[in-house]
């Protein structure tokens, strides 16, 4: 009986490390997809696309039976704590870095309280953190960035921004409305006489990276900065809307949007 059990856990054990051998296989192919069919856009699309919607809980089967292979091998990376992704490597190096800063404002008041990130560098030129990556790692998750791609005009470039924010906000609005109520107690704890800000409005600052071959200004770095999202902490919301509103950069005004595909909490 105690020879029988141990053959089944070394059988156990052998098809354990033969499966991760193949999905380590498999998920490291998937990662250079979009790579190898930059050259047919259309796949290179929808190959995207699918990969997006599995990432974010939503599949949808546009490929067949790739689309169930992509959903698989991420679901059982995501279960495993060791999902393959190339995205600290070329080519997909960002051109910007961002942080979210707060304006806390009163409505009896005109003036308002700013709040930086602990992250932003005081002098970018000189940018070195030791300590908190976990916490700068949530917080650049919950940013987006405003680039130009090529030969874009900027009314183009606001329309995709739009796009961006509605779908971070409907991917992380509750993460990111965690983090404003983490900065609003910080703020509480340094001003416990404050009242609570009738409205908070998220910004982004932005830096732009220079290529490693762009010759030095000299000059300080100077960031963009671009409104994000507006949260009320004692609003009471419509149950039909995501609890935050997005800036519309087209408009130049914040607007509700409804839950992803109807689901409401």
């Amino acid at each position: 009986m105690l020879h029988a059990a141990k053959r089944i856990q070394c059988l156990a054990l052998g098809l354990l490390i033969l499966w991760q051998l193949v999905y380590l296989t498999i998920a490291n192919s998937l990662e250079t997809l979009e790579i190898v069919t930059h050259r047919f856009p259309e796949t290179s699309a929808a190959i995207t696309k699918v990969l997006d919607e599995s990432r974010a809980g939503e599949p949808e089967r546009p490929l067949g039976a790739l689309s169930s292979l992509i959903y698989v091998v991420d679901k059982y990376g995501q279960i495993t704590e060791q999902p393959q992704r190339w995205s600290l490597f070329a080519p997909n190096i960002s051109d910007q870095t961002s942080f979210l800063a707060y304006e806390f404002r009163w409505h009896e008041e005109e003036r308002s309280v700013w709040l930086l990130s602990d992250n932003e560098p005081e002098n970018p030129a000189e940018y070195w953190r030791m300590l908190g990556n976990r916490v700068r790692s949530v917080e650049q998750n919950l940013t987006v960035g405003f680039s130009f791609d090529a030969g874009e005009t900027e009314q183009d470039a606001r329309a995709r921004w739009a796009v961006q924010i509605q779908e971070k906000l409907a991917r992380d609005h509750d993460v990111l409305i965690a983090h404003a109520a983490l900065r609003l107690a910080d703020f509480q704890a340094d001003y416990p006489d404050a009242p609570i800000p009738d409205e908070v409005l998220i910004h982004i600052r932005g830096y732009d990276i220079a290529s490693p071959d762009a010759k030095s200004s000299g000059q300080a770095f100077t960031p963009y900065q671009m409104a994000f999202a507006r949260w009320s902490p004692t609003a009471d919301y419509p149950s039909d809307v995501i609890p935050i509103e997005a800036f519309d950069p087209v408009t130049e005004q914040y607007v509700f949007q409804p839950w992803a595909n109807e689901v409401q909490p």
